[in-house]
């Protein structure tokens, strides 16, 4: 037990917190990279790794290929995947004990026109499974010959659902209308994707504004309701089974917002959420369970959207996650990913191993498991938490938590920082650290390679060496030597990243600037001493804490505790 005087205060430290979004950082400089809150705890966001490789797709091993689409096939039970302009029908299993893929199949059903850009997917009950890329629709039906065609239409496709029979498609440069029109929106003949024909009774129009089609949706849950959206506003329409046109729209309701891009068009469960504009507001993220619509963006997210240099460069998907309801976008040109749980009503930063822009273009859940694609190669991914790794690659997981000031703005002296974590979990010995070097009896450095481990005390702490270099175990090839010596900076790029270990930086002018990493390392599997500190932080009236969590293993942790005195 540590006795303090009564001139110590404790301060809470927010670990188990999000992306708060301040409209300017010294507002607030919250963030949360890679992880969210679950239980009041702060857990690790979803990682993934490969299950269909591009190789075994026989797209090669060119990393210029892209996934455009993913699609689960409930009357077919199979994947749908669009990688560049192929399609495939994809089988594939996964065990949850050994987190491994088998029996995966990959039959290649066609070949679009287009090699990039954003796919659509939908299918009817015949099973008819139609693709729209954009520029033309496929129909993909083993009934047929040929089972996949290019569909001959008098529109230009976009964006497409299935609904009461129909298809549904968001139609452009429609020359059923003099000049062409770009308000319409289209249905298929019942049952019939191949029919598309150019009547009134298979056109519909955008009627509360001037605005042109971006997306048709099916509501989820609100039975015979879609919602039919422009740029700049959305209408509510409901299948009414009318003889001139079977849809009617809703008189007295509108949503005076539309669509961004339709990429951004996410629905599950009872909600639809997209990225929304109208005529007079920029770009927000909203969502409705079929009234008015409810913004789930802040005023320092607004103004963060605002700064965007290309919003309409973007992507949303949503899936339910560990029971957390989650819309997660990315916006490429801009290189930023967000995600919001729809629980705990917060959004969370989300990267790549680079703090890029997260990988995942689209989830679709097949088999108890989540897949995605991504236009960064032509892979296929399971995505799930139980994968502490990006297929093998370090996790940046990084918590910056909320300013630390007094209502007085006086200066004060941080003493000590602790938080609880769980530990003992990572085995080091599974983690690659590369190259090694250890000291001869004639004090010649020598270069070992493979899985090192490192040597600890009873208690779980690491020996070090004087100069507070890490010991490492002796190895069996090696005939005699006074003690192995990790290089945490070495000329060959040795980095101890892949121990578990988590860093503390300081920020004393309020999160604009931080101070170099104070790591502590983790114990050893089965030590599960829980609590981290640091002590002498130093002097400050507007402090803020950075910790980044490494290892190839998961991390759970909760708020903790700043003592501080003046």
């Amino acid at each position: 037990m540590i006795n303090r005087s009564n001139r110590f205060k404790q301060v809470e430290l927010n670990i188990a917190g999000s992306s708060v979004f301040g409209r300017y950082p010294k507002i607030d400089s919250e963030k949360t990279y890679n992880m969210f809150i679950s239980d009041g705890w702060i857990v690790p966001y979803a990682g993934y790794q490969t299950a269909v490789s591009a190789y075994d797709l026989g797209m090669g091993a060119n990393p210029g290929k892209k996934g455009r689409a993913i699609h689960t096939s409930t009357k077919l039970n199979k994947l749908i995947t669009v990688i560049d302009s192929r399609v495939y029908l994809v089988d594939i299993f996964f065990d949850q004990n050994i987190q491994q893929t088998f029996d995966t199949s990959e039959t290649l059903i066609g070949n679009l026109l287009t090699t990039s850009g954003t796919v659509y997917i939908a299918e009817n009950n015949k099973p008819q499974v139609l693709i729209s890329d954009g520029i033309s629709l496929y129909l993909y039906d083993q009934t047929l010959t040929p089972q996949f065609q290019q569909i001959s239409t008098t529109f230009k496709p976009g964006f497409i659902d299935f609904h009461d029979t129909y298809f549904l498609c968001a139609a452009s440069e429609d020359s059923f209308y003099t000049p062409p029109a770009n308000n319409t929106w289209r249905l298929s003949d019942s049952n019939n994707g191949l029919s598309w024909p150019d009547d009134s009774a298979h056109i519909g129009l955008i009627q509360t504004k001037p605005d042109d089609t971006q997306a048709i949706v099916r509501f989820p849950s609100r039975g015979n309701m879609i919602l039919v959206m422009g740029k700049t506003v959305t209408e509510s329409w409901f299948d009414l089974g009318l003889q001139l046109f079977p849809y009617q729209r809703n008189t007295s309701f509108n949503i005076d917002y539309g669509c961004i891009n339709p990429a951004t068009v996410a629905a599950t469960d009872e909600i639809v959420v997209w990225l929304a504009q109208n005529e007079k507001s920029g770009p927000i993220i909203v969502y409705t369970t079929g009234q008015m619509p409810e913004k789930i963006t802040t005023d320092g997210i607004d103004y963060l959207f605002s700064q965007l240099s290309n919003p309409e460069d973007s992507q949303g998907f949503i899936y339910r996650q560990d029971g957390h309801l989650i819309y997660h976008i990315n916006f490429y040109t801009d290189n930023l990913s967000l995600f919001y749980d729809f629980n705990t009503k917060k959004f969370y930063h989300a990267s790549d191993e680079n703090l890029n822009y997260f990988i995942a273009n689209e989830v679709a859940f097949f088999n108890n498991q989540y897949y995605f694609v991504t236009k960064n190669n032509g892979n296929i991914y399971a995505f799930d938490t139980i994968f502490n790794t990006y297929d093998g690659k370090e996790i940046p997981r990084i918590r910056v938590c909320k300013n630390i000031r007094l209502p007085s703005q006086e200066y004060f002296i941080a003493n000590d920082a602790g938080f609880t974590i769980e530990q003992g979990e990572i085995p080091y010995q599974q983690q690659s650290l590369g190259d090694a070097f250890f000291i001869t009896e004639d004090d010649k450095f020598v270069i070992t390679e493979g899985d090192d481990i490192f040597l600890v005390t009873e208690l779980g702490d690491f020996l070090e060496t004087e100069n507070e270099n890490l010991l490492l175990s002796e190895q069996q090839d090696v005939d005699s030597f006074e003690y192995l010596i990790f290089e945490q900076e070495s000329n060959t790029g040795t980095s101890d990243l892949s121990l578990p270990h988590v860093d503390l930086s300081i920020s004393m002018d309020g999160g604009q600037g931080f101070s170099s990493d104070f790591p502590y390392y983790l114990n050893a599997p089965g030590l599960r001493k829980n609590r981290l500190m640091w002590w002498q932080l130093g002097a400050s009236n507007d402090l803020v804490c950075q910790f980044k969590f490494w290892g190839l293993g998961r991390f759970v942790a909760t708020n903790g505790v700043l003592n501080i005195r003046q």
